[in-house]
């Protein structure tokens, strides 16, 4: 009899407390990690966010210009793509040639459209559509490999949209 107690008692346990007793993320939301860790901006010398690293960043959800004293790593001309975890819907990158932020050189808009733990936006040039991002480039002879700045914030940038070369959509 208490054999038979024992195995009852192990099954119910079992089933009351294994996998399907843990939360799912619809019911603790998709973004329950963004609480437990901040975004990463992490940047790399190939396209497809390959090759070494030349730089990484926490974003704080607040305007961000990159490099800065809160990264590490950064090194000038040589950020080919970039990887992105958890960063928020809405945010709004811009990758610029020119280290003051000019919009008379290449530069390029990137909007997050969706949160993804983990994103590879592949090319600061060109990109195949995706629901997660848009990128739109002012293409004035070719950014990929050129980056000297890039500034990121929650929201649309106000300082206007002026290309002195053709603009690109993806």
């Amino acid at each position: 009899m208490k054999l038979r107690n024992v195995l009852l008692m192990s099954v119910l346990f079992s089933v009351a407390c294994g996998p399907e007793s843990e939360p799912s993320k619809a019911e603790t939301g998709e973004q329950a990690s963004a609480l437990a860790s901040p975004p990463v901006i992490t940047y790399w010398e190939d396209n497809h966010c390959g090759g070494d690293q030349v730089g990484w960043f926490v974003y704080n959800t607040a305007g961000t210009v990159m490099p800065n004293t809160g990264g590490s790593g950064w090194v000038n001309d040589e950020a080919r793509s970039m990887m992105l975890f958890r960063v928020p819907a809405g945010t709004v990158f811009r990758v610029y040639n020119s280290p003051s932020g000019s919009l008379s050189d290449d530069w390029t808009e990137i909007v997050v459209h969706q949160y993804a733990e983990e994103l590879c936006i592949g090319s600061f040039q060109f990109t195949p559509p995706t629901a997660n991002y848009s990128l739109r480039y002012c293409d004035d002879g070719g950014l990929d490999g050129k980056v000297s700045l890039v500034r990121a914030q929650p929201n649309a940038f106000t300082d206007g949209y002026s290309c002195g070369g053709t603009w690109r959509f993806y």
